[in-house]
């Protein structure tokens, strides 16, 4: 019989189980050292406590409030009082520190004692895999990075499995899965024999080879059993790594990655009992049969949990991943975070298409020949089987709850809120999954965004001249082209979408702001009423761009929602301004560091003037910088960053644009020095994407885009060079149709 840990066998729970004892031993002696009337514990043999609070016991018959205004004095306020007034935690200014503090409190006769407000933590259930201390995604005490040089993690950055495992905090791992739940995972191969998920496997299929083998074929196809250990790897059983659900099961599909054999395992997952499916794969295009595969799932009440990709893409704006990108009710796409919690270097993001984030980098899992990947494996193919493991936790130890209601408490549980500055926070909707918040949560409503619409444009004719279509914006607002753009010197409509997934949400209100770009909302606050469950509700807020922005910049919005029962959350966004004007040229830099590696400028064509029959979009740069060109939307992409050009038939492609002509792009040069010409251009809006495809830090570049009149061709003027005149031309043509006429008789 396997034994779990107790915290007695944890060494770092030994020693602070040491020092309380100690401090416990030693505390009254202290204390009457440092006071004769034992008013103060001696804060040298604390443990961690919380800053600015105290609490104080006073002696019998003694009343709290005698000392209110001796302690106003000292900056000291009551927060709370327990047993009677006996007990009374204190609030302290930022003039007094918990030290001053308790020596201040010594003095008052009224006072039995006084200690730190100390801190505890729930018992943690640690399992016996050895290699456990090395999966910081699933407990992060800061553990050293793989890589050289790298930053450590930072203790806490994780899902809080270990937490989640104890439900009561007694050391007892009572909530690891029971096995009702079945996670289906599609992917490249299975090798069903690894000691560490032999116990959690069930029969799948192979539909590459159409046999009833999932396992790998070759040494190349490892993905597939590394997704599945970070499922459900088998906990504490002695042996290598956890995984997020130690005790559930695994349904390996092997496809032949494309979208005729994801629909055949996605079929299987649907027939054969899975209540939950992991997709660690995508691709930039979109599929109307796997989108309604997915969503026949969701009939079947089945969770689709599917990684974001690792583009570095925001795929809110114009990012191409499917599945992650498709808007059901059952797709769950998850985010990349690293050791830090932040977003990791890779990952794609997207507050209003990627709900939650999960660790992805330098991940220890299983692999091929019953091995473990000790050096770390990155990818969202990782983060996505950790949240669909905790996701199986959910329903197993919720039964009936819906796909809706997983999807909330994943969301619910995140940890967006500690932090508004991570980008974690900022670029996803829920933030960082608390598997234990998940757990735990109680009912309640749970309120999300859907993609953003600005106003749009439609196209109609001059007046003056009904061969020349012009723009005509779609509503009248202030100076708008209702392009669909945030542009300087307009008011913009912007309508935010609210869904709320879980419990009904009453007086519901939304307040949005925006920050970057001197952008203001001129409309911020709203009321939705009540939403219902599954419930989903627009509301527009009127949004001002100063008119003397200029260049590429990205405007944050917050969405600040508060419902009756004391609901509150923040959802964010991200949109872009880059207006170009036509003949102008514009100079930007890509940001140092992460998340800027592509800017998408737009400019509108209202009419052609005399002559000008094509259209030229230029750029310059040192580095790698390329530019897409698209009419009427943004570029749809999916680039591998720095990826090579692929040797052979069938490698990924580094870069792709998926909704844009081959003329119309210019991934060519070496360098950023690209042309792209448009011939016999519309009216209307074009958009240009900037990609930093070399990802040089703070690369520069040149933008340029002008209406110009094709040139003649060599030749052709002047007299000169052989040229025929058109009047002689056309007296030559005359003579050679009279005399075919003359044959033909």
């Amino acid at each position: 019989m396997i034994r779990s840990r107790s915290v007695f066998e944890n060494p770092f729970m030994n020693r602070l189980l040491k020092l309380a004892l100690l401090y416990l031993a030693i505390s009254p002696m202290l204390a009457q050292a440092v006071a004769p009337n034992s008013a103060v514990a001696d804060p040298s043999a604390r443990l961690t406590y919380r800053s600015g609070e105290v609490i104080v016991k006073y002696r019998a018959g003694m009343k709290a409030q005698a000392s209110d205004t001796l302690r106003a004095a000292q900056g000291q306020r009551a927060e709370a009082r327990y047993f009677d007034g006996r007990f009374e935690r204190l609030k302290l200014t930022s003039v007094v520190d918990v030290p001053g503090a308790l020596k201040m409190l010594a003095a008052d006769p009224a006072v039995e004692y006084a200690e730190p407000n100390f801190m505890r933590r729930p018992m943690a259930a640690m399992p016996n895999d050895p290699l456990f201390p090395q999966q910081w995604g699933l407990r992060n005490t800061g553990q050293a990075n793989f890589a050289l040089d790298g930053p450590a993690g930072i203790a806490g950055a994780d899902m809080n499995l270990v937490e989640a495992w104890d439900s009561l905090g007694t050391g007892i791992a009572d909530r690891i899965g029971r096995g009702n739940v079945t996670i289906a995972i599609i992917d490249d191969g299975f090798e069903t024999s690894h000691p560490d998920l032999i116990d959690n496997l069930v029969n799948g299929y192979d539909f590459a080879d159409n046999d009833s083998d999932p396992s790998p074929t070759s040494a190349d196809e490892s993905h597939g059993t590394a997704v599945a250990g970070a499922a459900a790897a088998r906990g504490n059983n002695g042996i290598g790594v956890a995984g997020a659900a130690w005790n559930e099961k695994i349904m390996p599909l092997r496809f032949a990655y494309d979208v005729a054999t994801e629909l055949q395992a996605l079929d299987f997952a649907r027939t054969h009992g899975a209540r939950i499916v992991n997709a660690s794969f995508g691709g930039p295009s979109y599929s109307l049969a796997e989108r309604d595969a997915i969503s026949a799932l969701n009939t079947a009440g089945i969770l689709f949990v599917t990684s974001a990709g690792n583009q570095d893409s925001n795929i809110d704006i114009s990012g191409a991943s499917y599945p992650a990108n498709y808007q059901l009710p059952n797709v769950l796409t998850v985010a990349a975070t690293n050791r830090q919690d932040g977003i990791a270097s890779f990952s794609n993001y997207g507050s209003t298409t990627v709900p939650v984030a999960a660790p992805g980098l330098q991940i220890v899992t299983t692999t091929l020949g019953g091995g473990y990947t000790t050096n770390g494996i990155n990818g969202t193919s990782f983060s996505s089987p950790y949240v669909a493991g905790v996701a199986a936790l959910i329903r197993d130890y919720y039964p009936t709850a819906t796909v809706a209601e997983v999807k909330a408490r994943l969301i619910e549980s995140g940890q967006v809120g500690l932090d508004p500055s991570n980008p974690v926070n900022l670029r996803t909707a829920g933030g960082r999954i608390d598997a234990r918040q998940a757990l735990n949560l109680l009912p309640r409503p749970s309120l999300v965004i859907r993609p953003v619409q600005a106003s749009s444009y439609t196209l109609a004719y001059d007046t003056g001249n009904v061969d020349v279509p012009v723009l005509v914006p779609a509503t009248v607002e202030d100076g708008a082209n209702g392009n669909g753009s945030l542009d300087p010197g307009e008011t913009t409509t912007l309508r935010v979408t609210v869904e709320n997934l879980w419990l009904a949400a009453t007086n519901v209100r939304t307040t949005l702001t925006a920050s970057g770009a001197g952008v203001v909302v001129n409309s911020g606050t709203a009321s939705l009423g009540t939403l219902g469950s599954g419930v989903i509700q627009p509301v527009d807020f009127q949004v001002r761009v100063p008119a003397t922005v200029s260049g590429h910049q990205y405007v944050q919005f917050a969405l600040a929602i508060t419902a009756d029962g004391g609901y509150t959350a923040t959802r964010r966004f991200i949109m872009e301004i880059g207006k170009l004007s036509l003949g102008t040229t514009a100079s930007q830099s890509f940001a140092p560091g992460l998340y800027d590696e592509f800017h998408t400028w737009s400019f509108d064509v209202t009419r052609l003037p005399a002559g000008s029959n094509r259209l030229v979009v230029q750029s310059t740069a040192v580095n790698d910088v390329d530019i897409f060109v698209r009419y009427g939307e943004p570029a749809q992409y999916n680039v591998d960053l720095g990826a090579g050009v692929p040797t052979t038939e069938g490698d990924p492609e580094p870069f792709y644009f998926v909704n844009v002509p081959e003329a119309q792009r210019g991934d060519a040069a070496a360098n950023g020095d690209e042309t792209i010409t448009i011939d016999t251009p519309r009216i209307g809006t074009y958009y240009v994407t900037v990609v930093n495809f070399g990802g040089t830090q703070g690369a520069n570049y040149t933008l340029r885009a002008a209406l110009e009149n094709t040139p003649p061709p060599p030749g052709s003027g002047g007299g000169g060079g052989g040229a025929v005149p058109p009047a002689l031309l056309a007296m030559l043509l005359s003579v050679a149709l009279l005399r075919r006429r003359k044959a033909v008789r």
